[in-house]
């Protein structure tokens, strides 16, 4: 009878040892997988993250393209040409005179003195044509 009763016993030592291998094994394989599924996880968010600021960046150079693009047909335009022209160049049309007036700085980023365009003078005009022209609103020179 003692031989029946020593093999329930090394049977229950042995249920005994295989349990707590069994959970240690389980919870190893589950902190590796957790492990591993944070890990996936925090590389999305950070793809994510770094997907949002590349298309903030795109819209950002999308606004600043529009805007170059607007300023490149400002700047091609006729009447901006003759601006530029006038301005940096000091071209006149003929009969013009052109005042340049130094000291004055209307806008402290250009650091160009400001050009003003005056209409051509009209001929000199004796006095009595001019009395004439004021009494009777000829236009006789």
């Amino acid at each position: 009878m003692q031989a029946s009763s020593v093999k329930p016993k090394s049977s229950r030592i042995r249920s005994m040892l295989r349990w707590p291998a069994f959970l240690v094994a389980n919870l190893a394989l589950f902190v590796l997988v957790g492990v591993s599924t944070a890990r996936e996880t925090y590389r999305g968010w950070t793809v994510d993250h770094e997907i949002q600021t590349l298309q903030s960046q795109a819209t950002a150079l999308e606004a600043r393209k529009l805007k170059l693009a607007e300023l490149a047909s400002g700047i091609s335009s006729p009447e901006q040409v003759e601006l530029e022209a006038r301005t940096r160049l000091g071209w006149k049309k003929p009969g013009e005179q052109v005042i340049v007036l130094t000291g004055y700085e209307p806008n402290t980023a250009l650091n160009e003195p400001e050009t003003v365009v005056l209409p051509p003078e009209p001929p000199p005009v004796s006095i009595p044509h001019a009395w004439f022209n004021y009494f009777f609103h000829s236009k006789t020179k």
